[in-house]
C-alpha cells in the first residue's frame, strides 16, 4: 500500500507538525512584538522595553497554564487509565506502552522527553510539545533583537535555519532514515524528535510574525510577484508530499544516503516557507478564494479545540485498533471507513477536554492577572499619594 501514489500524502503527513511549528512561531512573535509597542502604533519611534525576568517568568507561567492541564490528563490516561480502556488479542502492546509511561512520565512533565530515552517515550507524539516548549523558552533570544536591531534578529533567524539544514543533512547522511524507517539506525531518537531538526522551521515562523507586525498586515504585492509566489507555493505543496513516490513505488529505486539527507534537510524549511507565503498573503487580503475558505467561520470553533484533538487522537486510535478482534486490512476504503468516526470522536472528546480542563484554568489565570494588575495600580496610587507634600498650614 505504501507503494501507491496517494499513500505518499499519508506517509508525509509529518509535515503537518512543521505547519504547527510555523504557526506557533508566527503567533508567538507577532503577539510579543505587539505587546512591546503602544497598541501596535509608532513602531519605529516607540521606545521598546527589554523583557525583564519577571515578564519572562509570567510568560512561562501563562504558557504552562495554557498547555499543561490537558497534557497532565493525557499523562494520567497513559500511565493509569489506559489498561481499562480496551481489551483484545493485541491489547498487550498497549499494556507495554503503559509500563513505559509509568517509568518515563516525568520526562514528559519536564518537557525533556525528546532528550531523555526517546526510544521509550511516553506518548511519542508529545515530542512536538517538548520541542515547542523548548523553542518558546529560547524565543526571546531572537525576539528581543528583532525589537532592538531587526537586522540582527533576522540574521539569527537565518542562522537557525542554516543550523537545521546543516545538522540534518550531516546526521541523516549516515542514518539514511525517513518516516518508513523511523526506528532504523536511530533515526527517531537522533534526528526526528530533536530540536535541531525543527528549530529552523520555528525560526521561519518567527520571521513571518515579524514581517506581519512590521507591515501591519497591510502590504500589497504587484500582480507578477503575487502570481509567481502562489505558483511556487503550489508547486512546493504538491511536490514535497509526493516526492517520495520515486523511492516507494513498485520497483522504485531506493534513495542513497545523500539523496535522503537532501530531502530531509530541505523539505521542512521549504514547506515552512510555502506555508508562510499562504499565511502572509491571506493575512494581508491577497489570498483570494483560499483566504476566504481558510477564514470560514466554521473553522473558528474547531481551531479552539485542535490542541485537545492533538493530545487525544492517538489514544482513541489505539483503543479502536488495538482492542479490535478482527484483522485490519490496510487499504483506502478501510482507512476512510475508520478515519471518519475516529475524526468525529476525537473532536467530540477534545471539546469535553478543553471545556472541562483548559477553560477553567485559563479563566482562573485571567482572574488572577486582573487582580494582580488592580493590586499594582492601587499600590502605585498609594505610593504617589504618600509622596505628595502635605500643606503644613493646614
Amino acid at each position: 500500500m505504501t507503494q501507491s501514489l496517494w499513500m505518499q500524502m499519508v506517509i508525509n503527513t509529518t509535515l503537518a507538525a512543521d505547519s504547527f511549528f510555523i504557526l506557533s512561531g508566527t503567533l508567538g512573535a507577532y503577539h510579543f512584538l505587539k505587546a512591546k509597542t503602544r497598541e501596535g502604533k509608532d513602531k519605529e519611534q516607540q521606545l521598546l522595553k527589554v523583557m525583564t525576568l519577571k515578564e519572562y517568568g509570567f510568560m512561562i507561567v501563562h504558557r504552562l497554564v495554557r498547555i499543561f492541564p490537558c497534557y497532565a490528563v493525557l499523562l494520567i490516561l497513559g500511565t493509569n487509565l489506559m489498561p481499562y480502556l480496551g481489551r483484545g488479542p493485541r491489547w498487550s502492546y498497549e499494556i507495554d506502552n503503559v509500563k513505559i509511561c509509568k517509568q518515563n512520565w516525568w520526562s514528559n512533565a519536564l518537557f525533556i522527553n525528546n532528550f531523555y530515552d526517546p526510544d521509550n517515550m511516553c506518548q511519542p507524539h508529545t515530542y512536538y510539545l517538548a520541542n515547542d516548549f523548548q523553542f518558546f523558552l529560547i524565543s526571546p533570544l531572537v525576539l528581543i533583537p528583532l525589537l532592538i536591531k531587526p537586522k540582527l534578529g533576522l540574521g539569527l533567524i537565518g542562522f537557525l535555519v542554516l543550523i537545521q539544514i546543516v545538522v540534518v543533512s550531516v546526521l541523516n547522511q549516515g542514518i539514511n532514515g525517513n518516516v518508513l524507517r523511523m526506528k532504523e539506525n536511530n533515526y527517531w531518537s537522533i534526528l526526528y524528535v530533536k530540536p535541531y531538526s525543527r528549530i529552523g522551521v520555528y525560526a521561519i515562523g518567527m520571521g513571518l510574525g515579524y514581517f506581519l507586525f512590521v507591515c501591519d498586515r497591510q502590504m500589497k504585492f504587484r500582480q507578477i510577484p503575487l502570481y509567481l509566489g502562489w505558483f511556487l507555493t503550489v508547486i512546493v505543496c504538491v511536490t514535497l508530499p509526493y516526492a517520495t513516490y520515486v523511492e516507494n513505488r513498485e520497483k522504485g529505486q531506493p534513495w542513497s544516503g545523500i539523496e535522503t539527507a537532501f530531502y530531509e534537510a530541505f523539505s521542512r524549511p521549504v514547506w515552512g516557507l510555502a506555508l508562510s507565503w499562504v499565511i502572509f498573503t491571506c493575512s494581508t487580503g491577497q489570498g483570494a478564494f483560499i483566504g476566504k475558505f481558510l477564514s470560514w467561520n466554521l473553522f473558528l470553533p474547531l481551531c479552539r479545540i485542535t490542541y485537545g484533538v492533538f493530545l487525544l487522537h492517538p489514544i482513541i486510535i489505539a483503543v479502536v485498533i488495538e482492542s479490535s478482534h478482527f484483522n485490519f486490512y490496510l487499504n483506502f476504503g478501510e482507512l476512510l471507513y475508520t478515519y471518519i468516526p475516529l475524526f468525529a470522536c476525537s473532536y467530540a472528546l477534545a471539546f469535553v477536554l478543553i471545556s472541562c480542563v483548559e477553560c477553567p484554568f485559563t479563566s482562573f489565570e485571567s482572574y488572577l492577572r486582573l487582580r494582580y494588575k488592580t493590586w499594582r495600580s492601587n499600590r502605585k496610587l498609594k505610593k504617589f499619594v504618600e509622596s505628595c507634600p502635605t500643606d503644613s498650614s493646614a
